[in-house]
C-alpha cells in the first residue's frame, strides 16, 4: 500500500524590499545598500570579505565550510538597480593576506559584477596592499582613496585628510561613506531586544551599515565613533534595517531604546 504523500509547505510571498528615499535624491535600501538614480550610482560599504579565513590565518577555529553569500547579494542589487557604477565603500577584504581563499572570492566578486557595471574599489583601513593584489591578480577593477562624482563625495571615512579637501570646494559635496558599522538595538522593554544594521542620515552626510554578515556592529549610543565626521556630524534620523523593512527612527528615539 502506497504511503500517502504529504502536504506540500505552505508558500509564502516573498516580503518586497523596502526603500526611502532622501531629500537629495539618494535612495536607501534594506539591504544595506543605496542607489543614486541621478547618476545610476549604486554603494556599498565593508565587505570585509576573507574574514574566517583571517581569522582562522590568526589562530581562532571560525568555521570556513559556510559558503560567503556576499557575490550573490551583490548581483541581486545590480540585477534591481542597473547601475552604471558599482562604488565599493572600503574594507572591501578584511585583510589582503595572498591566501588562495580570499584571491578566489574577491576575483569572483570583481568577475560577476563588471559584467554589466564598472567596479570602483574605495580603500578603506583594512585593505592595505590590497592594491598589489588587484594588480597582480589583473583585476577589472578601478580603485581610489575616495571618488568625487557632480555633488557627492564617497569614500571609507577613515581619513581625516578628506574633511580637509572638502574645506576648499566652493560648494561641500554630500558624503558617503561606511567605516562605523552602525547599527541599533532595539526593546519591547520587557524581555525581547534586537540589533540591526542601521543607516545614519544627516543632511550632507550618509554612513552605511556593513554589508559583510560577519562584521559586529557598533551600537550608537553606547560605542563612540571612530571617524572625525560623524563625531561632528548631527544626525536625525537613523533607518534600521530589519530584514527586507526598514524602520525610521529619531536618533533620540534610537539613542534612548539603546539604553533602556
Amino acid at each position: 500500500m502506497a504511503l500517502p504523500i504529504p502536504p506540500s509547505p505552505p508558500s509564502f510571498p516573498r516580503v518586497p524590499v523596502q526603500q526611502a528615499s532622501l531629500a537629495s535624491g539618494l535612495v536607501l535600501d534594506a539591504r544595506r545598500a543605496v542607489f543614486l538614480p541621478a547618476q545610476r550610482i549604486l554603494a556599498v560599504a565593508d565587505l570585509h570579505l576573507g574574514y574566517a579565513w583571517v581569522q582562522r590565518q590568526r589562530g581562532a577555529l571560525l568555521p570556513i565550510d559556510i559558503p560567503d553569500d556576499t557575490a550573490d547579494r551583490m548581483v541581486e542589487l545590480q540585477r534591481d538597480y542597473s547601475p552604471k557604477q558599482i562604488v565599493i565603500l572600503g574594507d572591501i577584504v578584511h585583510q589582503a593576506l595572498p591566501l588562495p581563499a580570499i584571491r578566489t572570492v574577491i576575483r569572483e566578486l570583481c568577475e560577476r559584477l563588471t559584467a554589466a557595471s564598472e567596479l570602483i574599489f574605495c580603500l578603506g583601513n583594512h585593505d592595505r596592499q590590497l592594491e598589489s593584489l588587484i594588480a597582480s591578480e589583473k583585476l577589472p577593477v578601478r580603485w581610489a582613496i575616495e571618488w568625487r562624482t557632480e555633488g557627492w563625495l564617497w569614500h571609507h571615512g577613515d581619513r581625516v585628510d578628506v574633511d580637509v579637501s572638502l574645506r576648499m570646494d566652493a560648494v561641500e559635496p554630500i558624503r558617503v561613506m561606511g567605516h562605523e558599522h552602525p547599527s541599533v538595538r532595539l526593546s519591547d522593554r520587557v524581555a525581547s531586544s534586537v540589533k540591526a544594521p542601521c543607516f545614519l542620515v544627516s543632511d550632507r552626510l550618509v554612513i552605511l551599515p556593513a554589508f559583510s554578515r560577519w562584521a559586529a556592529g557598533c551600537t550608537i549610543g553606547q560605542q563612540p565613533f571612530m571617524s572625525q565626521q560623524a563625531r561632528e556630524t548631527a544626525f536625525p534620523w537613523v533607518y534600521a534595517c530589519m530584514g527586507a523593512r526598514l524602520l525610521k527612527i529619531p536618533w533620540w528615539m534610537a539613542v534612548l531604546r539603546t539604553a533602556l
